[in-house]
């Protein structure tokens, strides 16, 4: 194998004869005369080895040396730096760090025996490496995430690598060299996970090849991936001193009118899962961006006077029975963010009711009215009004502070649906409620359509004897809606009560 050698110095005459030297020894020789010329060809050809005098043009050694160690794709370059035997000979020395060195004027046999020890450990280190692409386990402290990337990209791995640190797992999952997708525990992925196991300087590492199926969430490549990573590791280990504690609970002190206009996505979205977790550790573990933006965010907003950390305990929870799970109804509040309806500056929404009967609907609202989220409307003079005539609003349910879904009954008579569509502005999906027959045959196709074709919106069905009915079903029903919304779920809900 012919090893390519760099060779930089501004003396054309000494570039011309260790270069003639070198390849006589059988090394492929690449020649450049100031900093600048040697990071292109380093960045280009990948060299072996950068055999550099000190002192160059543009930049110096220890400038090239820091651009080249920072690109993941000649990180692992070594150095052997050639340097003058001046005054300043120390303060290079300690400037240069473990990197070897020769002092000039050299020798040919001195240098050749520095470069064949560095190549000769350098092969050793490779080899041991390249064994890791064969299935093997290892320790983060001898070898970091960012090298067993660098290794699986060269070598277009295909498998997968798991992360131990302490009661953290993580997984990297590896087609042909690139990274598709990484989990951090069971439910951060995609960037940001990977960011997160790229601070990791101890644990365990194992790495088996092998097949697999997960869908991508990471689609830059390798190199520019490892490169972003870095980026945000060393501004995440700035900014970590100015951050408040984890446990900080997190005020908004401005109404969302009050608030700019452009606001960037990660900023909107850390304001966003304020209305429902408190902390900055929650806010961080929720967020969809890196950790390294989310903090950043929040850092920005607190200097911008939008936010303010206090050190105390969470507020205490709404009291009475929860409708949906916190994930569910965040996952609502950002559908109503794509909406364009709004009122007086809420996220709003509305599920459209079919009922069969006037019994089912009081059933229905029976249950529904038992729940803390839930408020009558005031738009009628009597709910019973909404009942008898199977239309109207009966009511809303409070997803968040700044989130409402109207419940809107529409007419279950197919001799309605001219209605249908004036009043489905804003609809989520739809739930319909039947007896044992009572005109299932002629409305319920026409409202499925309606609400599947039409709208493109969710249908749960129940049917049942309002009579008869047990259990929780009202809930059951809102609640399997709002998993087919958020779940991104196509099927309907139809079962018998």
């Amino acid at each position: 194998m012919t090893h390519r050698i760099l060779l930089v110095d501004p003396d054309d005459g000494l570039l011309k004869k260790l270069g003639r030297r070198l390849r006589k020894a059988a090394f492929d020789v690449e020649t450049a005369a100031d900093g600048a010329s040697a990071l292109e060809a380093a960045v280009v050809s990948k060299p072996d080895l950068v055999i550099t005098n000190y002192h160059l043009p543009v930049f110096d050694g220890e400038r090239l040396r820091a651009f080249l160690r920072n690109n993941p794709g000649t990180y692992h370059i070594p150095f052997l730096y050639m340097i003058n035997a001046d005054r300043e000979k120390d303060t290079t020395l300690a400037s240069i760090g473990p990197d070897p060195t020769v002092i000039k004027p050299f020798r040919w046999e001195e240098i050749n025996l520095k470069i064949s020890h560095v190549l000769s450990t350098e092969k050793k280190e490779s080899d041991r490496m390249m064994n890791i692409g064969s299935g093997v386990e290892g320790h983060l402290q001898e070898v970091s995430l960012v090298d067993l990337l660098q290794i699986f990209s060269l070598n277009r791995r295909t498998g997968i690598l798991t992360l131990t640190l302490g009661d953290q797992t993580g997984t990297v999952y590896l087609r042909k060299g690139e990274v598709i997708n990484a989990l951090h525990g069971e439910s951060i992925k995609g960037e940001k996970a990977l960011y997160r196991m790229l601070r990791w300087k101890e644990g365990t590492f194992k790495y088996q090849p092998e097949q697999f199926n997960t869908f991508r969430s990471i689609s830059r490549s390798t190199d520019a991936l490892l490169m972003e990573g870095m980026r945000q590791l060393d501004e995440w280990e700035a900014i970590q001193s100015s951050m408040p504690g984890p446990e900080d609970v997190l005020i908004v002190n401005k109404k969302p009118g009050d608030l700019p206009r452009d606001l960037r996505p990660v900023t909107h979205e850390v304001l966003l899962l304020l209305e429902f977790y408190q902390t900055v550790e929650e806010i961080i573990e929720k967020s969809s961006y890196t950790d390294y933006e989310t903090c950043k965010s929040i850092l920005g907003l607190i200097q911008k006077g939008i936010l303010t950390p206090l050190r105390e305990k969470r507020a205490s929870k709404r009291e009475g029975t929860h409708l949906i799970e916190t994930h569910l109804a965040l996952g609502i509040r950002k559908l109503l963010e794509k909406s364009d309806v709004r009122y007086e500056g809420l996220g709003w929404g509305r599920i459209l009711l079919f009922s069969s009967t006037a019994d089912l609907l009081r059933t229905f609202l029976a249950e529904i009215g038992e729940l803390k989220e839930f408020s009558l409307s005031r738009d009628n003079f009597s709910n019973q009004e909404v009942l008898r005539a199977s239309f109207g609003n009966l009511g809303s349910l409070e997803i968040s502070d700044k989130t409402r879904i109207q419940l809107f009954v529409l007419p279950f008579d197919s001799n309605a649906q001219p209605m249908w569509r004036p009043f489905s502005e804003g609809s989520l999906g739809a739930i319909l409620l039947t007896d044992h027959g009572n005109g299932e045959q002629d409305s319920c196709p026409l409202i499925r359509e309606f609400v599947q074709e039409d709208l493109k919106r969710p249908f749960v069905h129940r049917r049942g004897d309002p009579g008869r009915v047990e259990g929780p079903f009202a809930v059951d029903m809102i609640k399997e809606l709002f998993h087919h919304l958020v779940d991104g779920s196509e099927e309907t809900g139809d079962m018998i009560l």
